[in-house]
């Protein structure tokens, strides 16, 4: 497996806090079959200045850590990029880290009043040169019932996230049921680990894999675990998944059938 969306990297983010707590947790990712791990920490224009030097300062001395210590996995940085809708155009010349140097960027919303404006930021991420990945999109009760909204980000070229602890059903239950139709209708790209520690904000990515392998199949777990990821690191374009035309009520009839 492939961990595109991770906060391990020590001292510059809301994971740990010592090089010794981010070499535990990435012992503990390789033991539990990852490869590869993209280190994603917080970037907004609140703090984008404060934490670059440190966080390529800090990536380096973890790396040489991995490497004193043969632990066999191939680790990179990005960020997880908070875009509004008045800022963003900004925040696109900013200076943050694409995902293993590529043109994917990893973005995300406020939780609570999300922007109106999404597609429009994803076209906009595009003419910047950037392929958008919404971080954690379940998270987002807008799109739960919005089959006109998750289409037209989808059209815009963006790619969508899921978390690992929502296919197992560590988040709400109405995520993890959005989870669970967007696996069915195959319009996710990636499930990623978003772990912060041992504690409150765990791995579950080898858990939420077996999951998916169950719920759909061995191949389809492949692609959104390992072989999207593939298409990151080595800068290669891929297509979205899309909305089939006009049949939005019956693919989200299943849906809304849960919430019942």
């Amino acid at each position: 497996m492939i961990d595109m969306h991770s906060h391990i990297l020590f001292e510059v983010d809301d994971g740990p806090t010592t090089i010794e707590e981010s070499m535990e947790l990435l012992k503990e990712v390789k033991s539990k079959g990852v490869t590869h791990i993209i280190f994603t920490p917080h970037f907004n224009k609140r703090n984008h200045s404060l934490n670059h030097e440190k966080t390529e300062e800090n990536f380096q001395k973890l790396k040489k850590a991995v490497n004193k210590e043969n632990l066999n996995i191939e680790i990179y940085l990005g960020n997880e990029i908070y875009l509004d809708s008045i800022g963003y155009t900004t925040i696109l010349d900013n200076g943050f880290n694409t995902l293993a140097g590529s043109m994917y960027i990893l973005i995300e919303f406020n939780e609570m009043l999300p922007p109106s404006n999404i597609p429009e930021i994803c076209y906009e991420t595009m003419l910047n040169g950037y392929i958008p990945i919404i971080a954690h999109a379940e998270r987002y009760e807008f799109l739960h019932n919005n089959n006109k909204m998750l289409r037209d980000i989808l059209e815009e070229g963006a790619h969508l996230q899921i978390n690992a602890s929502t296919i197992i059903n560590k988040e709400s239950k109405e995520r993890n049921k959005f989870a669970h139709y967007l696996l069915k209708n195959q319009l996710i790209s990636f499930i990623a680990s978003d772990v912060h520690n041992n504690t409150s904000r765990k791995f579950h990515l080898d858990e939420a894999y077996e999951v998916v392998c169950k719920t759909n199949s061995i191949a389809y777990a492949d692609t959104i675990f390992k072989l999207n990821q593939l298409n990151i690191i080595n800068n290669m374009k891929f297509d979205s998944p899309k909305l089939p035309p006009r049949k939005s009520r019956k693919l989200f009839s299943w849906f809304l059938r849960q919430k019942r």
